[in-house]
């Protein structure tokens, strides 16, 4: 049953809004054709809060009040043409109004909770102090982009970067400090990538970029244009931190997240190696 949710989830996911609205106005013009023949003893009213809810949660709010009030619209005429008759007409309305209320409580609750979702999806995706993805997402996007650069035969790029006086920070100065300055190692960092390349904190004083489909000319302009960035950031807020940086750009692409996270953090270590503060670039 999960994997049959899943399909249809899939599915729509994939259609533009304008398709599913033309799909659900089918569906609740189809409601209100059963409604008509099987006639009013038999009732189909919530039915409708299949579309309903369909709008609601791959649309959005108001179009699943258009399908409300449409819904209810369709229900009452086709009842009546099926020849529904009450003692007076004032319980058709009461009816008619009573339904529409539990539909419009029920657009809200789903809306209400889609918003729930995402934002505790963005929670388990995001780096709780900086802002930024986590280690967690970054293997995510880290594996589509892998893929991506299988199939389409193109290089990708990985930087580590790791703050080499961190731990003295959080010595000297306290780890609120400690934490102020990952922020802004991961603020500067966001600011100066472009938009296709992806950021995250992977843990400690630990950060990588991913390049997608950049070879080595291409990522020594982005990472160098992060390292000045950094530096200059670091000058104004914390001229005793200083950043090591390993840049690998893999054209033989390699087997998992993990050796690509590996082979950069080597050339990183290198760095740390002799003398620490700088930046080096290797290709595979």
């Amino acid at each position: 049953m999960h994997r049959l949710f899943q399909k249809i989830h899939t599915w729509f996911r994939k259609r533009s809004k304008s398709s599913i609205l033309t799909i659900l106005l089918s569906i609740t013009l189809l409601f209100g054709w059963v409604d008509y023949i099987t006639g009013f003893e038999a009732t189909f009213s919530f039915f409708y809060l299949i579309p309903i809810a369909i709008a609601t949660w791959y649309i959005g709010t108001k179009s699943g009040y258009f399908i409300t009030f449409l819904s209810m619209t369709i229900w009452v005429v086709s009842n009546f043409a099926a020849g529904e008759k009450y003692s007076t007409e004032l319980i058709r309305y009461w009816n008619t109004s009573i339904r529409t209320v539990v539909f419009i409580f029920i657009v809200r609750l789903l809306e209400e909770f889609k918003h729930a979702l995402h934002h505790e999806r963005l929670l388990a995706q995001t780096d709780h102090l900086t802002g930024i993805p986590n280690r967690r997402e970054f293997y995510f996007q880290a594996e589509v982009e892998l893929r991506r650069a299988g199939r389409f035969k193109r290089p990708i790029t990985i930087a580590y970067i790791d703050v080499d006086t961190f731990k003295q920070i959080n010595d000297q100065f306290g780890h609120s400090e400690g934490d102020h300055t990952l922020q802004i190692v991961a603020q500067s960092i966001q600011s100066s990538i472009r938009q296709t390349d992806i950021v995250a904190r992977l843990g400690g004083d630990e950060f990588t970029v991913l390049l997608p489909d950049t070879d080595q000319n291409g990522a020594a302009s982005v990472i160098n244009k992060v390292q000045a960035a950094l530096a200059d950031e670091m000058e104004k807020t914390r001229p005793d931190a200083t950043l090591s940086i390993g840049v690998v750009t893999f054209e033989n692409l390699p087997a998992s997240v993990d050796e690509l996270l590996h082979r950069a953090d080597e050339i990183m270590y290198e760095v740390k190696a002799t003398g620490k503060n700088g930046v080096k670039f290797n290709r595979i």
